[in-house]
């Protein structure tokens, strides 16, 4: 099966913009053959969205939102299963989360993982920490997500493997040496602690609070790197074997943006 990363530049927003890019980058992907597609943290407002809620309250909707509709549709155009990075509200609690829909190839939402270690500074103080870890049906493949810094937690890994995850998906917003130190330290951890593959989907740009222009877009099996990526935006693609838990690609195809 053939799978995109959408490495991009999202961090600073705004969300009508992001959402033109993602439609963009998720049609360039699915052209290319592209079945799963991921986008990194944050991908619809803005890893940054909500640093200046001081000024300016921050409003965060049910998820999916109507903003949000249009790459349902697209998802369901294209045939292809979505990993989309995205604050949402919760419905019964009202509560703010930092979390990843998992959107199908009918368009409906397959699920979702809820951040269970965000940071408490100004980036990420407005989401609650989510609570459950449970891998979300793709079809008939069981597949982990873990948001970011969730990964740096190799227990989680081990927890989602325990559970059926065939392999874990983790959208992200690090850059290197930052956050406890180089994250691929944390993503070999838990790609062999686990003994799951980890496809990283990180985003570039910089922002006056981050750098993420040399953040690493990476898929790690047996605790290695097999695959990585930094730098301008770009659709990276690679071809999966499900049946033998590893890639087909020695490489990255990039598809600069």
């Amino acid at each position: 099966m053939k799978v995109a990363l959408l490495h991009v530049d999202v961090s600073g927003g705004p969300e009508r913009r992001n959402l033109e890019l993602l439609a963009e980058s998720i049609r360039l992907a699915a052209e290319a053959g592209a079945k799963w597609i991921v986008t990194p943290e944050m991908a619809v407002q803005g890893y940054f969205f909500a640093c200046e809620r001081e000024i300016k309250p921050i409003v965060v909707p049910i998820q999916p939102s109507p903003a949000v509709k249009p790459l349902q549709q697209l998802a369901a155009e294209k045939e292809i299963t979505l990993f989309l990075g995205c604050a949402e509200k919760d419905e019964k609690t009202s509560r703010y989360y930092n979390s990843c829909l998992v959107i199908g190839a009918d368009g409906r939402v397959l699920g979702r993982h809820r951040k269970k270690h965000a940071h408490s500074g100004v980036s990420e103080g407005w989401a609650t920490k989510g609570k459950h870890l449970e891998p979300v049906a793709c079809g008939d493949i069981q597949t982990g997500i873990l948001v970011c810094s969730d990964s740096w937690y190799e227990s989680n890994a081990v927890t989602l493997a325990e559970k059926g995850a065939e392999v874990i998906i983790v959208p992200a917003a690090w850059p290197p040496n930052s956050c406890g130190g180089p994250p691929e330290n944390a993503w070999k951890k838990a790609s062999a602690a686990s003994g799951r593959a980890l496809w990283v989907c990180n985003q570039t740009g910089k922002q006056p609070r981050l750098d993420f222009s040399e953040a690493q877009s990476t898929v790690i099996t047996e605790g290695e790197m097999q695959m990585v990526y930094s730098g301008k935006p770009a659709v990276l693609l690679f071809e999966w074997d499900f049946a033998r838990q590893c890639a087909a690609s020695e490489a990255f195809t990039v598809v600069p943006l």
